[in-house]
């Protein structure tokens, strides 16, 4: 050491430095720190891969989830926030297509909903309903019609045609337009609306799972655009933004049925015109007998998706809430016809986008003749005449054939095109009682007395 040489400095100088960075308590400071800083910066870094993770994760589990009622899309808390979308970014459109058809053949056939329309008067719907969704395994909502005595002439629309419409399609108009009416309201996505007599296959889970990528390539066949939607905020507002040019359509499971591409979809009308049946789309589908005719063309064992001519009946269709608006506003114009002709009206004009089935996938029931229900007006709600008990001296030569077949169910005369491997109603007893008809016979009369 130098003589003069400060001492002070030595003694605090690196001994006395390492001597401060051994002590734990300044190391344990230290080492939070950095951990903190590491776990912000990583948490920063793989925040997305992390997020899609685990909603991939999420969705895996509820698709295995025996029986679960998926949801598309569900209803938006105001029309500026629109739908909530899942991340499937991560998806390749090969698994969109598969994830989107297993979404159409769930419980509610890949809708927001099915709203079945019924009188509160007529029980033998509800129940035959209720079975039919039973064995189907779909979830359908009871939705109240608008009876007689809720038809006051002071709430309904102005008609150019006075005394044209019954008192029954009065009120049919209005049970229908109670939906469209809650579903703008709502900014629903696509609704599913059944009449109460309306039937379907039992496999009805699986054909509509089978058309969901076939509606697709139909889509983009026709190099379908989204259809003009005034409502706030909305990107497909074409006095806003454009008329849109065409591109690919890519599946989308949030909603199997590409909604934003029509007004109206029908899967159970009765009737269709010739107006634009030849932009159509063929596919196979096994649940369809040989031989039906499309337009003077012998189909095989194929459906047929179509640009709609204009419908009659409205057994089973959807409806979009650009659909909706446009049925609302026509139908307060001017009420002039019964719902089901001003939606044919509309379609036939162009001002309805919509798209049909042949053969459609759902038809109407109606009782066998001969059993008593005719008398009781039973067979329609706005065309069933009086309504009274069956008489006790009725003819009713129908009963032997239900011994026969088990069923006191068919489908109406007027949907010529129904094409059902295996209608419901039809065979319920023998799904339900795991049993044939001859047992049915056993059940209801008594042997001995034939009563």
């Amino acid at each position: 050491m130098i003589l003069g040489e400060d001492t002070t400095r030595t003694s605090g100088g690196l001994p006395a430095l390492i001597a401060h960075w051994r002590s734990y308590r300044h190391i344990h400071r230290i080492a939070l720190v950095i951990f903190v800083l590491l776990t912000i910066f990583v948490l920063e870094r793989y925040h997305a891969v992390f997020t899609s993770a685990f909603q991939i994760t999420q969705q895996q589990q509820q698709q295995h989830i025996p029986g679960q009622h998926y949801e598309p899309y569900p209803e938006a808390h105001s029309a500026s926030q629109g739908p909530p979308k899942n991340n499937y970014d991560n998806l390749s459109p090969s698994q969109l297509s598969s994830l989107a058809a297993q979404n159409a053949g769930n419980a509610t056939l890949g809708f927001h909903s099915i709203k079945y329309i019924n009188m509160k008067s007529r029980f033998d719907r509800e129940d035959a309903m209720a079975l039919q969704a039973y064995m189907a395994g779909l979830e359908i909502e009871d939705f109240p019609a608008v009876e007689a005595d809720m038809i006051d002439p002071v709430g309904m629309p102005p008609t150019h045609r006075p005394g044209k419409l019954k008192g029954g399609e009065k009120g049919c108009w209005r049970a229908h337009g109670n939906i469209w009416s809650e579903s703008i309201r709502t900014h629903a996505p696509p609704i599913l609306i059944l009449e109460s007599d309306a039937t379907f296959d039992l496999s009805i889970r699986p054909i509509m799972s089978r058309l969901a990528p076939h509606f697709l390539s139909f889509l983009n066949s026709i190099n379908s655009t989204p259809v003009h939607d005034p409502s706030f905020g909305s990107p497909n507002n074409h006095n806003l933004h454009g008329k849109p040019t065409y591109k690919p359509i890519v599946a989308n499971p949030d909603d199997p049925w590409l909604s934003e591409h029509w007004d109206l979809f029908s899967i159970g009308q009765c009737f269709e015109y010739t107006q634009d049946h030849e932009i159509k789309y063929v596919y196979e589908d096994e649940t369809v007998p040989e031989g039906k005719d499309y337009w003077g063309e012998k189909m095989g064992r194929e459906r047929v998706i179509r640009k709609s001519g204009g419908i009659t009946c409205t057994t089973a269709y959807a409806i979009s809430h650009t659909g909706a608006a446009k049925l609302l506003l026509r139908s307060a114009l001017d009420l002039d016809n019964p719902v089901d002709l001003l939606i044919r009206r509309l379609i036939m004009s162009r001002d309805l986008v919509a798209y049909s089935l042949f053969p459609p996938v759902m038809a109407q029931w109606e009782y066998i003749g001969g059993i008593g229900m005719g008398e009781r007006g039973a067979q329609s709600d706005i065309n069933g005449g009086k309504h009274q008990d069956t008489p006790e001296n009725a003819d009713m030569p129908g009963w032997k054939e239900v011994k026969e077949k088990g069923s006191i169910w068919t489908t109406k005369g007027h949907h010529r095109d129904v094409a059902f491997q295996r209608m419901a109603l039809k065979e319920a007893w023998t799904e339900i009682m795991a049993a044939e008809p001859k047992k049915f016979e056993e059940s209801l009369w008594n042997p001995e007395t034939g009563d």
